[in-house]
């Protein structure tokens, strides 16, 4: 059914928008339905040309061929992210693991939602993409729709925010409880935990780091001849004064260094796995095929404390997670008596005691490293 012809008066409304009396209908360009819309000219044209976008890729079998034809490019989610990894996420001065995260998620979007127009992209197709996480995950994913959005709005490829209009939602209140060290060792020794992870363990609760900075730790960082590790703390890097730790390595810390760099398999990072299946679109979201990533990390040991039942006396919802390791470790150095300020310092927190910073001058900023230990026996 073809469309009907414009007449002077009608020109400057969109496609298949037309008069009706003193309000408007609108025509399905697919079915030839018409449908009233009893608002405003300002809101007709714009429901009108939401509609156009949304019907966009059913009027056109091959939108790859129009392309071509063409020469535009498609208002596909797909484009959106691209333009918003090149033109706003690159300049945000993000620490590094935290800008692997954000592309890993714009990754993983890409290949739910790509193909699809970003007309088609409404508050209701928004709320039912965020629904499927979990009340923490929901809230990081929907934060990072909000920006996507923005930058769509402010470079006209949107009306409106959309992701900004769905449920805001309250993160729920971490009730996690502390590792025991007897726990722990029953992780490290269950046959189900994978070796990787058991190295992943022993590393963080020797050297205190947190699991972003352990999955990005280099071999290079480790000089076994000055029994040294070097570690430049992902959440400083964004401070005035970043914290870098040169490690004085104690025998259980050597020992799972040791391990790590002895591993067969070829990676740069001291903490690796080789992946039971090699997807492009994995791989492509990773600095190296090798490599950990945060989230991977944390749901791995999770199924590996389950499967040592580790924990079955303490509800599933309050478990230790990775994270936690952390503070077992810090605890465990204070009972062997460890002065607080060392402690401190391999914490990498930041303070006048246990941090040099980035020489100020004219020339190129130069790391200092300060020297800590980590002689924790395990």
């Amino acid at each position: 059914m073809a469309a009907r012809p414009r007449t002077l008066k009608n020109r400057k409304l969109p496609p298949n928008l037309y008069p009706n009396g003193k309000y408007w209908r609108y025509r399905n360009p697919i079915t030839g339905l018409m449908t009233s819309i009893n608002r405003p000219i300002e809101e007709a044209i714009k429901l009108a040309r939401a509609a156009n976008l949304k019907l966009a890729a059913l009027v056109v079998d091959d939108g790859a061929l129009l392309t071509l034809l063409t020469g535009d490019r498609l208002p596909t989610v797909s484009n959106l992210l691209q333009r918003f990894h090149d033109e706003w996420l690159v300049d945000k001065g993000y620490a590094a693991r935290t800008l692997e995260e954000i592309k890993f998620k714009i990754e993983r979007y890409r290949q739910d939602l790509g193909d699809r127009l970003i007309g088609q992209m409404d508050v209701l197709a928004m709320a039912e993409y965020l629904d499927q996480f979990s009340n923490n995950a929901y809230t990081k994913h929907r934060g990072l729709w909000v920006q996507i959005f923005a930058f769509a709005v402010a470079k006209g490829l949107a009306e409106r925010n959309n992701a900004e209009l769905t449920l805001v939602k309250k993160e729920a209140e971490k009730k996690r409880q502390r590792h025991t060290l007897e726990g722990l060792k029953s992780i490290i020794d269950a046959a189900t935990t994978p070796p990787w992870l058991k190295r992943a363990i022993r590393l963080a609760l020797t050297s205190l780091q947190r699991r972003e900075d352990i999955v990005t730790w280099l071999k290079s960082a480790a000089d076994m001849e000055k029994n040294t590790l070097t570690v430049s703390p992902g959440k400083t890097q964004g401070y005035d004064n970043p914290v870098h730790l040169k490690i004085k390595m104690g025998a259980a810390l050597r020992e799972v260094v040791g391990e790590c760099l002895r591993s067969p398999l070829a990676s740069p990072y001291l903490i690796h796995y080789k992946p039971k299946a090699r997807r492009r679109e994995q791989i492509d979201a990773k600095d190296h095929w090798t490599s950990v990533t945060p989230d991977y990390l944390t749901k791995e040991f999770s199924k590996a404390r389950d499967a040592a039942h580790a924990y079955d006396h303490v509800p599933a919802g309050e478990r230790p997670t990775f994270h936690e390791i952390r503070a077992l470790g810090a605890w465990l150095y204070e009972q062997q008596n460890f002065p607080q300020e060392y402690i401190q310092a391999l914490l990498g927190h930041a303070d006048e005691k246990m941090t040099r910073h980035y020489q100020e001058g004219h020339g190129n900023k130069t790391i200092e490293y300060v020297e800590v230990g980590a002689e924790l026996a395990f």
